[in-house]
């Protein structure tokens, strides 16, 4: 049998491949770097929504869940 027959592909297809790369093709990044990629880059999107459209803007990430939610603050009314 030649060994084209034998080679296992690492990825079922090519979006798989290209996740992959953009996940772990930077030789090796640690759980907390990418904790760390994800506070700086909604930190980013929350700069530029207050840039946007104005007010103040709060960022919740929930790595359980898997869900990141950024939001505008309310705005009390006076009592």
């Amino acid at each position: 049998m030649a060994i084209i027959h034998r080679i296992q592909p690492k990825y079922r297809n090519r979006k798989e491949e290209i996740v992959a790369d953009l996940l772990y093709g930077t030789s090796g990044v640690t759980e907390n770097e990418m904790e760390a990629v994800i506070k700086r880059k909604t930190a980013e999107i929350s700069i530029a929504m207050a840039v946007l459209h104005g007010g103040d803007w709060r960022v919740q990430i929930d790595h359980e869940e898997g869900f990141v939610h950024i939001t505008r603050r309310l705005q009390c009314s006076p009592k």
